[in-house]
């Protein structure tokens, strides 16, 4: 259990990359600013640096189907069913992404990025549950062991919180506890910054 919970949390949407990549400025240019004001010198910095060719995609989508897919597709399947298929996208509106960036300008001004956190739903999302997403944090720098790293972070009750710490409080509780944990759901009700709640696919159906 404990391995399979570290290989799904290690595996990587690759075609999310693709599709983020079309719809997310620089975040280390975009957080700072506001989204009106880019300027195309913004915009061609932006493509110069994160839009990747058509082949590279396929070639990105074909080695996770080889080395992710295959080899936890019986894994998956023995744990949740035989009819169990995993997410291979997520999707998330334009103007969804937009919203949020403008709410990150708002709410944590500071922040200097974005991290993206692969994970899985939990058993209680209807055709949802238990298959691979993501969510999506504001980051700001922070010094640990030495190193200036960029880390995740949201607000809660106006106090920041790195997300860091908090995973690491949840994986010292029992299993029991974690599945309970609100640490999101109240970060969200509280002014979090922390999105969530794409569609995926399957069983969302956006390809």
């Amino acid at each position: 259990m404990k391995l399979l919970n570290q290989t799904i949390r290690r595996n990587t949407i690759i075609t999310m990359a693709f599709l983020m990549s079309l719809v997310i400025i620089s975040c280390e240019k975009s957080t700072r600013k506001p989204v009106e004001s880019l300027s195309r010198a913004d915009i061609e910095n932006m493509k110069a640096d994160h839009i990747i060719p058509l082949k590279e995609a396929v070639k990105m989508y074909d080695k996770y189907t080889k080395e992710r897919v295959k080899i936890l597709k019986d894994t998956l399947k023995k744990k949740y069913g035989d009819d169990f298929s995993d997410s291979r996208t997520v999707w998330l509106d334009i103007k969804t992404m937009k919203a949020y960036l403008k709410y990150l300008e708002e709410s944590a001004s500071e922040a200097e990025g974005l991290q993206f956190y692969f994970s899985v739903d939990p058993g209680d999302k209807g055709k949802q549950s238990n298959h691979q997403s993501f969510f999506i944090a504001p980051t700001i720098k922070n010094v640990m062991e030495g190193d200036t790293i960029q880390s995740g972070y949201t607000l809660e009750n106006g106090k920041r919180i790195f997300l860091y710490e908090a995973f690491k409080e949840s994986l010292e509780r029992s299993e029991v506890n974690i599945q309970k944990a609100a640490f999101f759901t109240s970060a969200q009700d509280n002014g979090g910054l922390i999105l969530n709640d794409m569609q995926g696919s399957p069983p969302g159906g956006n390809n």
